[in-house]
């Protein structure tokens, strides 16, 4: 049979398509796309274990010091480690906190899909030890790169999620907390989770997940096997860790155009430091959050500012009881355990740091356009805007710097809020006025949607830059919208009552995507989107229907499925009015 897939991407969905010989070449293209990007990154390291040749990639920033923290992240069913290393935003958050991150690959079933054995239906032929290959792996880059065994923490998506949960349950020795990123725990392990040391746990799951089902699958419709719910699973947790405090929270809708919100509930215990902290996306599909599907947070920073918070490492040599201050406690300190285990040389360092206090970092907004991760006083002395504390410039919202042109014809380069703010058109982070004309046609951002009504529209997107603007696929679940690269805009007055069709359908040189959104930049709803019309339209080319009322102001955005994905072609819009 062909497998249920629970991967990240269209890179995994695509495969469901392997009936068509159109389909397969789409695959090897799209995964050739990413090994190209990969090759100036880290390459697999061969690591042998219970007689496999086993691999990884390994990320060390110039800023991890001796003694650093270790997280290993898992790639999800079909991924690999590549995929993980390049799209999850690990490497640039480890540059900027000083981690080390490495990146395993699992082993390849009979589909030839790389894999976590977490017992899958249709993988009961395979009996990998990858709980002793990843605790095994673990140990030997502590050794090896002098990391922090009391801060390696493991993390994963889909099936690299289910894996956590299953070393939560088994290797919990060797890992000091757990981030499983929509994931779930499959029945035979739900029934013997047992282990040995408990640990803290963070994990992300939305409510609309088509693949890992919110409400379980014990019946093993799905084909993955029986599971228990997300509700279930969480109770599961709460009962081992013993957390019997709680709290909830609905955090901030920082992107109301996402399609869904995050809930946080909270269990905590009095009796120990445990913790379980749930993430539900509401509304959220199976998505990474803060890189596609819901963007009012980032998985990746919000898992390691939980495996962060649990270290009792000082953020200064001299601050022994890591108060955030040294002062005559941490002196104390040194006097009372004096030579158990402390001796004349930390005598020193607390007199050298003294009066030393910690600061908490940040994501800090420059007038250039950057962002600089410090404190917040020195934000401040750099004239920036604070994003907060263990905010990430991985995931801030940072106005960039670039042309910004004027009704009038005329440019300036300011940052692009200041730009939308005041009426002008954005040509894109990086551009100046000797690049741009601003007499020239234009509809690269929403803020220049060209106006278009029914009929057939020309268009090229070959020199378009990609629009910051979010879109929700779980509107068009099943037809592989992908990244919407080098995106253009239209603006469209709908001119019946009736059926309201967009399309590029047999019509464009490339993968194209479309989304439509109602109402006007500063205040629009996603109402629709295609990626592929397999059914009636060659070359992944998309075509949508929608129900509109006649006068209604429509947005429609036209993109490509991968970074590949540009050309020319025609938009076709068409409204046939009721009868």
């Amino acid at each position: 049979m062909i497998p249920p897939f629970s991967g990240d991407t269209e890179e995994v969905t695509g495969m469901q398509r392997q009936n068509t010989y159109a389909a397969l070449m789409k695959h090897i293209a799209m995964i050739f796309a990413i090994f190209l990007a990969s090759t100036a990154g880290a390459q697999n390291i061969g690591f042998p274990h219970d007689g496999l040749d086993r691999q990884y990639r390994i990320h060390i920033p110039d800023t991890a010091q001796d003694g650093a923290a270790l997280v290993l992240a898992l790639h999800g069913y079909s991924g690999n480690n590549n995929e993980m290393m390049n799209n999850y935003d690990w490497t640039e958050l480890a540059d900027e906190r000083g981690f080390v991150v490495a990146f395993p690959n699992g082993t390849q079933d009979q589909w030839g899909n790389r894999f976590w054995d977490v017992d899958y239906a249709f993988h009961g032929s395979f009996d990998i030890d990858d709980d002793g290959f990843l605790s095994a792996l673990a140990v030997h880059l502590q050794e090896k790169h002098g990391l922090d065994p009391d801060r390696t923490f493991v993390t994963g998506f889909s099936n690299g999620a289910e894996m956590c949960f299953q070393l939560a349950c088994r290797e919990s020795e060797t890992f000091m907390a757990f981030a499983p990123i929509i994931g779930m725990m499959m029945d035979s392990l739900f029934t013997n989770c047992d282990p040995d040391v408990l640990r803290p746990i963070l994990t992300m799951n939305g409510t609309d997940d088509d693949v890992t089902l919110y409400e379980g699958d014990m019946n093993n419709s799905g084909g993955w096997g029986a599971y228990h719910s997300i509700p279930d699973t969480m109770a599961l947790w709460a009962n081992i860790l013993g957390t019997t405090g709680f709290d909830r929270t609905y955090l901030p809708d920082i992107d109301p155009n996402d399609g869904s919100t995050v809930r946080l509930d909270v269990y905590s215990s009095q009796q120990n430091n445990l913790e379980l902290r749930y993430y539900l996306v509401i509304g959220g599909g199976h998505d990474w959050p803060g890189q596609w599907g819901n963007m009012d947070i980032n998985a990746t920073v919000e898992a390691w500012n939980f495996f962060d918070g649990l270290s009792d490492v000082p953020c200064t040599p001299g601050d022994l009881n890591a108060d955030s201050v040294v002062n005559v406690s941490d002196l104390l300190l040194v006097i009372s355990d004096w030579e158990n285990p402390y001796d004349v040389n930390d005598l020193l360092i607390v007199i050298g740091d003294w009066g030393s206090t910690c600061t908490i970092r940040g994501a800090c907004c420059l007038a250039d356009g950057s962002c600089s991760y410090t404190d917040s006083d020195d934000c401040k002395e750099l004239a920036g805007s604070w994003n907060g504390d263990a905010t990430s410039c991985v995931s801030s919202t940072c106005p960039e710097l670039g042309a910004c042109c004027w009704g009038d014809g005329t440019c300036e380069v300011l940052l692009s809020n200041a730009c939308s703010d005041g009426g002008g058109s954005f040509r894109g982070p990086g551009t100046d006025c000797a690049m741009v004309d601003c007499n020239a046609e234009y509809n690269d951002e929403c803020a220049d949607a060209l106006v278009v009504t029914d009929g057939s529209t020309a268009f090229s997107t070959l020199d378009a830059t990609n629009s910051s603007d979010a879109y929700d696929d779980s509107l068009c679940s099943g037809t592989y919208l992908g990244d919407m690269h080098a995106d253009i805009w239209f603006s469209y007055e709908s001119t019946c009552n009736g059926l309201l069709t967009v399309s590029t359908c047999n019509s464009a040189s490339f993968d194209t995507d479309l989304v439509v959104y109602q109402g006007t930049c500063a205040n629009s709803n996603q109402v629709a989107c295609n990626g592929d019309d397999d059914d009636n339209c060659g070359g992944y080319t998309s075509l949508l229907q929608m129900d509109v009322v006649a006068g209604t102001q429509y947005l429609i955005r036209l993109g490509g499925w991968d970074n590949a994905s540009s050309g020319t072609g025609t938009l076709l819009i068409d409204c046939e009015g009721a009868d």
